[in-house]
């Protein structure tokens, strides 16, 4: 990778763009372009524009999508655009490029940063070369689980984990989900947690509460939770123990004792709500079984350029080891 290849972080939101190279045994990423995802009606062209833009000429490149990649194609689960390899080879004249999940990208960049890029939510002491789990929401709700290979590297498994069931534990949690069941029919995490969610989250929150529903923004609502509305906050923090509920979950089913990092979003604007009693026992209280995550950590990764260099790593590692 010494010469470096075109990585791409795309969104059910924005799409970002950057050249990545290991320089001095670190992924570095030059000439960063963030574009907003509904400029453009595909990716193609999304892509056309940053090359445009940056004068860019290279021949290999790696982009993390959010969706499930099958076969060299993904169809993005936020946005209706249909990615494939082999057309961006054949119209961009690419000699090699990858596509692969977001999160997948997500979790192997966490061994290429330091300690400062992470927060504590929840401490705890890791267990050495046991899986760690690297989950959270932003427009979606994404999932990874990364493990230390034989011989040495890293090995990411993926999947669609934020679409497993919303399970609610209080009775303002029953009643929202009943509302939500009642639109949606099936009600996962990513839809009460996710950013994709909030707009029918408020809503449900707003029969619930007998309120009119007026448009409000993530960050009023936020203003007004700070301020003392009750409403907003027990919706952000249900979200927050949503969050920490599923994230045990998957710590649980996956033996991640070497730590769960959050990210996305949704993670970092409720960092605060993250840390509260509710969900921290929500994350904690397993039944018979509430030992076995007692002492996991549980930080927060702060780098909006995360999957950038996490695509970089896996294509260094994985494609051309």
């Amino acid at each position: 990778m010494e010469a470096g290849i075109l990585v791409g972080d795309v969104g059910g939101t924005n799409v970002r763009f950057a050249l990545a190279r290991r320089e001095n045994g670190r992924i570095v990423a030059d000439g960063f372009d963030k574009l907003a995802g509904d400029d453009f009606t595909t990716f193609s062209d999304a892509l056309a524009a940053y090359l445009e833009r940056s004068g860019t000429n290279v021949r290999r490149a790696c982009f993390a999508m959010a969706g499930p990649v099958r076969n060299g194609e993904v169809l993005l689960t936020n946005r209706q655009w249909r990615v494939s390899e082999s057309e961006l080879c054949e119209r961009f004249d690419f000699a090699d490029v990858r596509l692969i999940n977001d999160f997948t990208a997500m979790a192997r960049s966490v061994p290429e940063h330091e300690a400062s890029a992470f927060e504590s939510i929840l401490p705890g002491e890791a267990v050495e070369s046991s899986p760690v789990l690297v989950a959270g929401p932003g427009t979606g709700f994404g999932v990874a689980t990364l493990c230390l290979a034989r011989g040495g590297g890293w090995r990411v498994l993926n999947g669609e984990g934020g679409h497993m069931a919303f399970a609610p534990r209080t009775d303002l949690e029953f009643q929202v989900a009943s509302i939500l069941m009642r639109k949606f029919g099936y009600v996962s995490n990513e839809l009460v947690a996710s950013g994709m969610g909030l707009e029918p989250v408020h809503a449900a929150f707003c029969e619930v509460f007998g309120r009119e529903l007026v448009e409000t923004s993530p960050q009023e609502m936020r203003r007004l939770a700070d301020a003392g509305d009750d409403m907003f906050h027990q919706l952000i923090l249900m979200r927050a123990c949503v969050v920490m509920g599923a994230v045990g979950d998957l710590a649980l089913a996956n033996g991640a004792l070497g730590g769960v990092v959050l990210a996305g979003g949704v993670s970092e604007r409720i960092a605060d709500y993250l840390r509260m009693p509710e969900a921290a026992d929500r994350f904690h209280q397993r039944g018979p079984m509430s030992h076995y995550l007692a002492n996991c950590p549980v930080d927060l990764m702060h780098d909006p350029e995360a999957p950038l260099i996490g695509a970089a790593a896996f294509y260094e590692q994985e494609l051309r080891a």
